[in-house]
């Protein structure tokens, strides 16, 4: 057989080994990773002698998937010495995923010579905002690579079914509209590396970026880093990651199949994981600080008539019950004080989102809450610097204004370096 079924131990040493290995993530429940068997398994066969393939079940190996960060199935990536050369998501063709190993093969010879080349424009992300930025940088004529860690769409590849984004009258997947977006700015010459972004140096007139693979040099950064999570910071919340606390019910929902879960919060977010969740699971009890939900109203009617979803109003959960995995939650009235417990499997944590600035504070203006402090001009307090998407202050964060904000990023960065400052 092509395709080695791997544990833990042996993931470890195929990984650190000379010979390039691709794993893929996957789960006996995950029908994209059954349509995609048949066209990875003929790659396997023409690629033997360049690449070892695996195959790991995160069934069988959680805590190996947790320690990943693989948050969504089929996750590919590939190795080399016990380094990531590149990382696909559900990759919707042979053709693409014969792409995508041509390219990371080739990233090793590519990222030598990383530090001799000076960029127009750096993208940080890629999300929507920051894919939309560099396709308009590349119709007007920059050199712009993005740099993105997993795959793009950012958050919203996490999303099931998006239905207010203009010009998809059925709705589109979020990571299907993603893969589109990225595919729209490659086109026309954009670059994407898959790297992590370790620091950066944004003061001066060139730009360093600091990645897994080596230093890229720009005279514009385009920052679109996103945001992740909030967290209610319970105690055990972060110990019980992945035994029960749950932030993503596209990702982790079927692990909870027929049991009962618990959806925090009472947005658009919350309410787009208590509709899915109540397909898979038997009970979803939603809880919620007010009496009345903060979703927009177009999630009011599935949700009220759903008749496996519950509804605790007025309440804050005050405690984690665990024993090796969550059992249950304790939760407080905020009208009478009254406190009682509520036994699940699961808790899904959908409070909102928290910007994903950790490494740039202290180098850029930063709001009160984190996010990075510019106008609907999309510029920073550091002239050559933009920020785009859900990761700047702005009133509204949408997938649309995303894609507004990168367009609008890039009208600057030409107005930018239409005055000469890097030298």
């Amino acid at each position: 057989m092509a395709i080695i079924n791997m544990n833990a131990e042996s993931y470890r040493e195929y990984t650190q080994g000379d010979k390039p290995v691709l794993v893929e993530f996957a789960a006996p429940w995950c029908s994209y990773c059954r349509r995609l068997a048949p066209a990875l398994e003929a790659v396997a066969e023409e690629y033997s002698d360049k690449l070892v393939f695996g195959a790991i079940n995160i069934d069988d190996e959680p805590d190996l998937a947790k320690a990943e960060i693989i948050e969504l199935v089929p996750t590919l990536l590939i190795y080399r010495k016990g380094k990531i050369l590149g990382s696909i998501v559900a990759p919707d063709s042979k053709a693409e995923l014969e792409a995508f190993i041509g390219k990371a093969l080739d990233s090793e010879n590519e990222n030598r010579n990383i530090e001799d080349h000076l960029y127009d424009m750096i993208v940080v992300g890629g999300g929507p905002g920051g894919y939309t930025a560099a396709l308009y940088a590349a119709r007007a004529g920059l050199d712009v690579v993005v740099l993105e860690k997993l795959s793009s769409g950012g958050q919203m590849a996490l999303t099931e079914q998006i239905d207010n984004y203009p010009g998809f009258e059925e709705g589109i997947g979020g990571y299907e509209l993603g893969e589109k977006i990225r595919k729209g700015a490659e086109r026309f010459g954009v670059k994407t590396r898959l790297t992590d972004v370790k620091a950066l140096e944004l003061s001066r007139p060139i730009k360093q970026v600091e990645t897994a693979e080596g230093m890229v040099h720009a005279k514009t950064v385009v920052l679109a880093t996103g945001a992740g999570p909030r967290e209610l910071g319970l105690d055990s919340e972060q110990e019980f990651i992945g035994k029960g606390v749950n932030y993503c019910a596209a990702c982790d929902g079927m692990f909870f199949k027929d049991g009962t879960v618990v959806v925090v919060g009472g947005g658009n977010s919350a309410a787009e994981d208590a509709l899915l969740l109540s397909r898979i699971c038997e009970k979803v009890i939603l809880v919620h600080r007010r009496d009345t939900l903060s979703a927009t109203k177009i999630y009011h009617e599935p949700l009220f008539k759903a008749k496996n979803i519950e509804f605790c109003w007025d309440c804050e959960v005050i405690e984690l019950l665990t024993v090796d995995k969550i059992t249950g939650i304790r939760v407080r009235n905020l009208k009478t004080n009254e406190e009682r417990s509520i036994s699940c499997d699961g808790v899904f944590i959908s409070i909102g989102r928290k910007p994903s600035t950790e490494m740039l504070k202290g180098k850029i203006a930063l709001d009160p809450a984190g996010y990075i402090v510019a106008d609907e001009s999309t510029r920073t307090d550091i002239p050559g610097v933009f920020a785009v998407g859900d990761v700047r202050t702005k009133a509204l964060r949408q997938v649309v204004t995303a894609v507004g904000d990168g367009a609008m990023a890039v009208h600057y960065a030409e107005e930018y370096l239409a005055e000469d400052h890097a030298d």
